[in-house]
């Protein structure tokens, strides 16, 4: 198959395919269970909040490994992302 661009889809070797799997089984369906998981044992509006985290933790994480640098608003944004999963997390546990 040849797509628009001019690149294909075929041509990788098996090893190449089973990385790609490998990926897809490890981020996709390990964090989908996790998710699961945690909203089987604690309360939704928590865990819905902390789910927000995974683009700053994917940022920082984006830093070392592909060497990107974050700007001030996104530095910002992430700040506001953490203080209110805190906010919501230091709520949940006051309550009874």
């Amino acid at each position: 198959m040849r797509w628009p661009w001019g690149t294909t889809l075929s041509g990788f070797p098996p090893r190449a395919w089973l990385a790609l799997a490998g990926l897809g089984l490890v981020s996709q369906l390990c964090g989908w269970l996790a998710i699961n998981y945690a909203l089987g044992h604690l309360r939704a509006a928590p865990v819905s909040v902390c789910l927000l985290a995974q683009a700053v933790v994917t940022a920082v994480v984006a830093m070392p490994v592909l060497g990107e640098f974050l700007r001030t608003n996104q530095l910002a944004g992430g700040a506001l992302v953490l203080g209110g999963i805190y906010l919501v997390t230091a709520g949940e546990r006051s309550l009874p």
